[in-house]
């Protein structure tokens, strides 16, 4: 597992990646579209193939179901990757990542926004199925479903936050969605225990989530200029692994030792304060940017 783990994130890094820079290096007017557009893809795998895995597992066990999804992959990154062309490529004489770039305090904030964002991100998906099954006694399916509907929602998150950031600033969209990520897991999940509270969960967290992948890149892209987006880039995934570690490796020890694999209080009160710090270094970035609520950032 721990093999599969290091190989599978590896190598889903690397498409991800490219993923993720490349339409904000081609695009000005409607970066923030464009992005949504591209980074949509991963909300649209992830839809169908929870729910394809699942079946896969029933009906060929995990080893061959494993073999198939790898191969599914490989033949559509091979696919489209003759596609992909990187507009800005850095010199030999520059770093392939700028660690001067720290030194600027308002990147600075927005490296630990991302890293509680990103730390944010993976919790319902890994939770809400065994919390359908343990706490709403809901079938493992239907909790699969469940992810499904978030992958969904996120979809239409990354699209519509793509669309208005071009229209409202970049910045001012990823605080509005971070809200929404917030009152979508404090204010709904944590005092409720019921089936159409989750069903709110995954619409709101799953919508407000995919709002915020899609719009990370644009904001670099915006406030640090284009010239050193390599190593922005760069650096924003070395927060994604640093949020990945920060996330659903701690919530599962406070599920497993705190809730005893049956309450998950404690585990969703900790998902839920990681976008709540992310929100603290957006505005204190904005802040420092401009104090003016209505001006496109």
């Amino acid at each position: 597992m721990v093999t599969q783990g290091i190989l599978y994130g590896l190598g889903a890094s690397f498409p991800f990646v490219a993923g993720t820079s490349i339409p904000t290096q081609w695009f000005t007017k409607r970066r923030g579209l464009a992005t949504g557009i591209a980074l949509s893809g991963s909300g649209i795998g992830g839809m169908w193939m929870t729910s394809a895995t699942q079946a896969l597992i029933e009906s060929l066990g995990r080893p061959w179901a494993m073999r198939v999804t790898g191969i599914v992959s490989l033949v559509a990154v091979l696919a489209v990757s003759p596609w992909m062309r990187v507009r800005l490529v850095p010199s030999k004489a520059e770093h392939i990542i700028d660690w001067n770039l720290l030194r600027d305090v308002r990147f600075a904030m927005f490296l630990m926004a991302v890293v509680f964002a990103v730390a944010a991100y993976f919790g319902p998906f890994y939770q809400i199925p065994s919390y359908s099954v343990v706490v709403l006694h809901k079938s493992e399916s239907w909790g699969s479903n469940m992810d499904t509907l978030m992958n969904g929602l996120s979809v239409i998150g990354r699209l519509a936050v793509g669309f208005l950031s071009d229209l409202t600033g970049p910045l001012n969209l990823l605080i509005l969605n971070t809200l929404l990520a917030i009152f979508s897991l404090l204010v709904l999940w944590v005092p409720f225990e019921s089936v159409g509270t989750l069903f709110a969960v995954d619409i709101l967290f799953g919508f407000g989530i995919g709002g915020i992948v899609s719009v990370i890149p644009v904001v670099a892209a915006q406030i640090f200029g284009l010239a050193r987006l390599p190593s922005i880039i760069g650096l924003l995934f070395i927060g994604y692994f640093a949020g990945g570690l920060l996330g659903v490796p701690p919530m599962s020890a406070l599920l497993d030792n705190v809730g005893h694999r049956t309450n998950y209080t404690s585990s969703i009160w900790y998902m839920g304060m990681l976008p709540v710090c992310s929100l603290i270094f957006l505005i204190a970035m904005r802040m420092m940017i401009t104090r003016k609520l209505a001006v496109k950032v």
